[in-house]
């Protein structure tokens, strides 16, 4: 099997979300599962077992299945994530790119997932993008809306690597035609919603959900046996052997007045994260005091999140971390089904309750809680696990504790059933690339990697005073002197590196603290800055990603098999960082722009 159909069976068996999921637009789904009289989980089924219905995932080229419209927030994704950029901009943009890599052979084509002669290029017919940086995603994007900065909104910052949550505030308005990012979201909202009463009006729509991390759902793969009802026996059942089918009212022309309330879901389901269900009536009454209920509409009487500072006082209301009676209840539920003790570890902050107001005066530390594996009672610094080796909280695994064997048919099949060491990919193998240390006339092949960088801010102004001073007038690759020698490369000497995936021309960095045979080119190095043209193709040269491509781990993709579950932001897919290779050489000294 390839990626593609590792990638299609996971979609398919329910195992990672997939969007568009269907060949078929959901809306439409949802109509003729009504039309045919049949329920929706039992038309899709009937479906795709007659062949009428497929997974998008399998075919991917396919008009139909193409993503049209992709909206960008505050993220970097074209430069900073998106690995392979060059495939990117071919297939995804349809813009110029230096992709060099011929298709697949025949023999290395997908199985399950349909293969096209002439693979599409451009398949987004919009790019949005929300930013206030100057990025290698808003230079391609075909809008973009000017953002406010950190010094020109409202909002709320904390992370796991830290124990405080931090406010922004505003020290000027937005200028010119600048927005904060909630009232740029509002504003498209209701010019949304305007549309939608003439479009769209109220619609059903099938929502394919994956099998999530924390709930029954990982039990769907009983001792690891892999069912896929494509080829197996069984039949596609929802929820066990192919995603949820949940069906959920879309009403479109009230978009923007449930986005400025808190909905009536809260009330009846409360708020669930790591399998701890937190009742938040106490919450929502009081935040119907402090920001005033919607008035009229589809949300009257529901609490306000219309303002920025409504929104953030919402989060830190409805956080164990910010709110203590919510922590406190959330360790007593689960000191019931634990028998552990837990709820003292936040009982001192049982009374506490952290606003919006409490972060604008100074930092604030964060409450112990069941949403977090550390514990900061008593004032002690976040350690992760802390709660589960102290306290004995069981760890989220098959069996309640530090859990090594994988006893699943993907793991055994790849000899990866209790933790081994695997090292990089051959890729001469692989995909014919030079080997490692080789040196021809073309230059000298090294293991390419890209870690996160640590001279820089990101790609947020290059351009400014500071970071031009900091500057060697080019991005860079680090090397080691011995690969340098090799081939005649000075420090800060112009080099391009060339392989299957693009090209990049930088200047060298060499260093002894480079091993012999690797190099880093540090990542988030846009191309909006002394980034010259390219001898190899003429064109300006790549970003960090250009000499990458999508390398997922087939184990990555495990789902529905208790730890290895979804979750969003936590269990799921990641690129791999090791296992390119690029040819180097010193190039002309003279460059242009």
């Amino acid at each position: 099997m390839s990626t593609a159909d590792v990638l299609a069976a996971s979609a398919r068996m329910g195992w990672m979300p997939s969007y568009p999921t269907f060949d078929r637009n959901p809306l439409t789904l949802a109509e003729d599962a009504e039309a045919s009289g049949a329920g929706v989980g039992e038309y899709i089924v009937d479906e795709l077992t007659a062949g009428r219905l497929r997974f998008a995932g399998e075919d991917p080229d396919a008009p139909e299945n193409f993503p049209r419209v992709l909206t960008i927030w505050r993220a970097n994704l074209l430069g900073s994530s998106a690995k392979g950029n060059e495939y990117f901009l071919k297939h995804l943009l349809g813009t110029d790119s230096a992709v060099r890599a011929a298709e697949a052979p025949p023999e290395a084509r997908p199985r399950d997932v349909v293969w096209h002669e002439h693979a599409p290029t451009g398949k987004l017919d919009l790019l949005l993008t929300l930013d206030f940086r100057m990025t290698s995603s808003t230079v391609y994007s075909d809008v973009v809306l000017p953002a406010a900065t950190w010094y020109e909104k409202h909002d709320l910052s904390s992370t796991d690597m830290h124990p405080f949550v931090h406010s922004f505030n505003p020290a000027i308005s937005p200028p010119w035609q600048t927005r904060t990012d909630w009232d740029a979201f509002m504003t498209i909202a209701q010019a949304f919603s305007r549309l939608a009463e003439r479009h769209l009006g109220t619609r059903r729509d099938v929502v394919a959900a994956p099998l999530l991390h924390d709930t029954p759902d990982e039990l769907a793969s009983p001792h690891g046996r892999v069912a896929d009802w494509r080829y197996g026996p069984s039949t596609p059942q929802p929820g066990r052997n192919m995603p949820k089918l949940v069906v959920v009212e879309r009403d479109y022309p009230a978009v923007a007045e449930k986005m400025a309330a808190l909905g009536p879901l809260l009330d009846r389901l409360g708020a669930t994260t790591k399998g701890v269900t937190f009742r938040v009536d106490r919450e929502l009454d009081y935040l119907r005091h402090k920001n005033g209920v919607a008035r009229g509409g589809v949300a009257a009487g529901r609490p306000s999140i219309a303002r920025d500072v409504q929104a953030c006082e919402a989060i830190l209301a409805l956080s164990g971390t910010t709110n203590g009676h919510l922590a406190t209840a959330g360790f007593r539920s689960l000191e019931a089904r634990t028998g552990t003790r837990l709820a003292d570890l936040a009982a001192e902050h049982e009374g506490t309750q952290i606003t919006f107001a409490d972060t604008q005066a100074r930092p604030v530390p964060v409450i112990t809680s069941p949403e977090w594996s550390g514990s900061e009672s008593g004032g002690r610094r976040y350690s992760p696990f802390t709660i589960n080796v102290e306290r004995l909280k069981p760890w989220h695994t098959l069996t309640g504790r530090q859990h090594f064997f994988l006893d699943h048919d993907w793991m055994a099949e790849l000899g990866e059933g209790l933790p081994v060491y695997r090292p990089p990919l051959n890729m001469q193998a692989l995909f014919g690339e030079p080997r490692i240390g080789e040196t021809g006339e073309l230059g000298i092949t090294v293991r390419y990697l890209t870690p996160h960088s640590k001279w820089s801010i990101h790609s947020e102004y290059q351009d400014n005073l500071l970071m031009l001073s900091l500057s060697r007038g080019g991005p860079t690759i680090w090397m080691s002197s011995q690969d340098a020698a090799k081939i005649g490369v000075h420090d800060n000497d112009w080099i391009e590196a060339v392989n299957r995936n693009g090209v990049v021309v930088v200047r060298a960095v060499v260093s002894h603290r480079m091993p012999e045979g690797t190099v880093y080119m540090y990542h988030a190095q846009d191309r909006l800055i002394d980034v010259p043209l390219t001898e190899t193709t003429g064109r300006r040269g790549g970003i960090h990603n250009s000499l990458t491509r999508l390398l997922v781990k087939p184990s990555h993709l495990i789902g529905g098999y208790a730890q290895l579950s979804f979750a969003f932001n936590y269990l799921g897919p990641t690129g791999n960082q090791r296992d390119e290779v690029t040819v180097i050489r010193r190039r002309s000294q003279e460059v242009t722009y």
